[in-house]
């Protein structure tokens, strides 16, 4: 393979000097027109590959923003991920993408090393945002965006949906059909963002005035393993206290249920009806399309991107907090209980 050329070897094919090259590459000078295109074919030419990192190393930003989740197996984040990407694209960078698999140290680790590499700014999907995490990134002066907790009280902008409003669409929907046995498949208690969930899903029982008639019970559903799946849909199934309907955190959560129960001869939605939550793509997709309450996952991600890149344009501005309202999509996962 042809090996790329130096930047002197790129400066005497154009018949400039080497320091019109680098302002070329950096952007740091306005450069004639007819001059640019030299340089251009000569790179082209040359097979000349520019070292960002020399740019790096004098006090710029690197062209690259770093998009951190807890769980990259989760379609709504490789959704979210390609809209983030598009928007960056568009400005010229280029995403690391960064799966802690609901870790906090691992997160702590990889926000780290975006610092160390002078990204241009983070998105960040947290499980619980902490101060103390995003110490490295704002040591260098590193924007972050939150995208799915509202913390006005860091140091970063965010964008997320009412997770309140989500949880109480998803459980007024399943006591309008008449379900009262309901489980609650989510994460453990202590995250913020499923406890708001849960905490909307209990306020529509009190709206409804059915607390002293409806049972809603709380699992960990967080686990990836097939003996916490299996341990998931025996709490669904549990003789002393079975569900007649399971509202989900996510979509994913919801596909592993539904498909278990049906293995098991439960029928869905008659027996046990199923709310999922995000609405990615495959929930309309299932073999019972999911009912779920949606998210704007396409405006999440650019919005997060343009969020990030108004901090770095635009320093010393107030830090933006967005908040976008959750719909309620429903399919064939969820009917009248009988």
């Amino acid at each position: 393979m042809k090996r790329s050329a130096t930047i002197t070897q790129v400066a005497e094919h154009a018949g400039v000097s080497l320091g019109t090259v680098s302002n070329y590459i950096n952007e740091t000078k306005t450069i004639a027109p007819a001059t640019a295109e030299r340089i251009e074919r000569a790179i082209a030419e040359l097979n000349f590959v520019p070292n960002r990192a020399v740019r790096t190393l004098r006090g710029n930003r690197s062209s690259v923003i770093g998009f951190v989740v807890p769980d990259g197996a989760n379609p709504f984040f490789t959704e979210l991920a390609r809209h983030v990407e598009e928007a960056a694209r568009d400005r010229g960078c280029v995403v690391v993408f960064c799966d802690t698999a609901g870790d906090e140290e691992r997160e702590r680790e990889y926000l780290r090393s975006l610092a160390e590499m002078r990204v241009s700014g983070v998105i960040l999907t947290s499980v619980n945002a902490q101060t103390r995490n995003l110490g490295d990134l704002h040591a260098v002066d590193a924007p972050i965006v939150l995208l799915g907790d509202d913390k006005p009280g860091l140091d970063a902008a965010s964008i997320t949906v009412d997770h309140h409003r989500g949880g109480y669409l998803g459980m007024s929907h399943l006591l309008s059909i008449g379900r009262r046995r309901i489980l609650y498949a989510g994460g453990p208690a202590g995250g913020a963002v499923l406890d708001s969930r849960v905490e909307g899903a209990e306020q529509a029982i009190r709206d409804l005035g059915l607390g002293a008639e409806t049972r809603l019970r709380r699992v960990d559903a967080l686990g990836r393993s097939i003996a916490e799946r299996a341990a998931l849909v025996d709490a669904v199934l549990d003789p002393s206290d079975p569900a007649d309907a399971v509202l989900c955190g996510n979509d994913m959560i919801a596909f592993s249920i539904l498909n278990a129960l049906i293995r098991r001869g439960v029928r869905v939605p008659e027996d046990v009806a199923i709310v999922g939550h995000d609405d990615i793509e495959l929930a309309a997709q299932m073999v019972v399309p999911l009912t779920t309450v949606r998210q704007p996952i396409a405006d999440l991600g650019r919005l997060a991107a343009e969020l990030l890149f108004h901090q770095t344009s635009t320093e010393g501005s107030p830090q933006q907090h967005l908040i976008f309202t959750p719909e309620l999509v429903i399919r064939e996962s969820t009917v009248p209980a009988r």
